[in-house]
């Protein structure tokens, strides 16, 4: 075993930088694609339903919009706190057109 290492070491340890660097740039990118979503700071006693109602959107149905937020934000409805940052499936650049106060 220790010949083995010896004789493969270098490819070895470029594997293992390999696979580090790989995990590290795979969370990177989930990070960079929630940037190209909006953000909103959850009031006191909102909910995610709440949520979904006021941000309304054609492509997702509330309990899928509610879903990728507990999904992409780490959270569940019953951890929402109020002052809560949490990323929304509106893209940053789109109106929103389906404000629950119109």
């Amino acid at each position: 075993m220790k010949t083995l290492f010896r004789k493969h070491s270098y490819t070895i340890l470029l594997l293992g930088v390999v696979f580090i660097f790989s995990l590290l740039l795979s969370l990177k990118s989930e990070q960079e694609n929630l940037d190209n979503y909006q953000s909103v700071k959850v009031a006191s006693g909102e909910t995610l339903w709440q949520l979904a109602e006021r941000y309304e959107t054609v492509n997702l149905s509330r309990t899928d919009f509610i879903s990728w937020i507990e999904e992409q934000n780490d959270i569940s409805a019953e951890s929402l706190q109020p002052g809560d940052r949490i990323f929304i499936p509106i893209e940053k650049n789109a109106a929103i057109h389906n404000l629950a106060s119109e």
